[in-house]
């Protein structure tokens, strides 16, 4: 497990710190193709984000020190959720649109179902 935390924290801080999330995306895609690295743990890292497998307070801890992205809640839960649309944006095509992550995450723009 802890060359799969290795990996993603690579990930996060590689293709998503101080870059636009889109374009993050899309070298990760890229990535995930051509680079042994990357493509040869990505189903363990999959499987650890889904599973919420990693420490408590880890999550928090990658996207504040890793990514270096803000969260609306700052939470554990909400860097989850982060890194659940990073997969989901990840494993569609190359040339699939990017779902736009502060429209599922942010609170103010979150329509409630009725």
């Amino acid at each position: 497990m802890q060359k799969d935390i290795e990996v993603l924290k690579s990930i996060l801080g590689g293709f998503f710190k101080e870059q636009l999330y889109q374009d993050g995306v899309e070298r990760l895609r890229e990535a995930l193709t051509e680079r042994p690295y990357y493509k040869d743990r990505w189903e363990s890292i999959v499987r650890l984000i889904l599973m919420r497998d990693l420490p408590e307070g880890q999550a928090l801890y990658f996207m504040d020190n890793d990514a270096n992205l803000p969260l609306h809640e700052n939470s554990d839960r909400e860097a989850y959720k982060w890194l659940t649309l990073m997969v989901i944006n990840a494993e569609k095509p190359k040339s699939s649109e990017v779902l736009d992550y502060k429209e599922f995450l942010d609170p103010d723009i979150i329509t409630p179902i009725a």
